[in-house]
């Protein structure tokens, strides 16, 4: 079983010196963290940005899979059911679609969900952009009516953390969940401040 990271969360979690986190919910759950190809380049590449340049991002990350606690997953088109997956949850075909590095990393973390629940394998997917989360929900629907019960269960930040507040030593530097999430709205404009979850409900 494995969880499946996007670049946003990853990156987030890096920069916030919490990775310690996604590999205890892994180890927790008798999981393996992995990540396309692509997401492994938007990592590398974002790790230059000015978010992210004064943090660990890279090195972490070269760690983590040196040490094969994250393993990164081919996106080769070869398989005729990957690239069934590329397409439809992109929308057009795949060998279109790869061409558009915008968004490419969340289509190939659903796309490799969705064939490991094809050959009956339970998955978790870490992704907080709600277009892709949007596109994940399509997929699970999808793959149901296609008779595919293994579960796909999709995570978020805020539940990773909030799951880590439950267990002592999990969250670095005697932080609470909601510090840390702090924190990572700095990294992520996509990360909705707690200041308006309830505005949302």
């Amino acid at each position: 079983m494995s969880v499946l990271l996007d670049a946003g969360p990853s990156l987030n979690f890096l920069a916030a010196g919490q990775q310690n986190i996604l590999i205890k919910i892994a180890e927790a759950g008798r999981l393996q963290l992995a990540a396309p190809e692509r997401v492994d380049a938007e990592i590398l590449g974002m790790s230059n940005d000015q978010r992210f340049r004064g943090t660990a991002v890279r090195r972490t990350w070269t760690a983590l899979k040196a040490s094969r606690r994250v393993e990164i997953l081919p996106d080769s088109l070869a398989s005729r059911q990957f690239a069934d997956a590329v397409t439809r949850i992109a929308g057009m075909p795949a060998q279109d679609r790869v061409r558009s590095r915008k968004s490419l990393g969340e289509i190939m973390v659903l796309a490799h969900a969705s064939t490991f629940v094809q050959q009956g394998h339970d998955v978790y997917v870490l992704l907080d952009d709600g277009d892709g989360r949007r596109r994940a929900a399509r997929e699970m629907q999808w793959l149901r009516s296609q008779g595919h019960h293994s579960g796909f269960d999709l995570w978020a930040t805020r539940r990773v953390l909030q799951e880590a507040g439950r267990h002592e030593g999990w969250i670095k530097g005697d932080q609470t969940w909601e510090q840390v999430y702090d924190q990572m709205t700095a990294f992520d404009d996509g990360l909705l401040p707690r200041s308006a979850w309830q505005k949302r409900l």
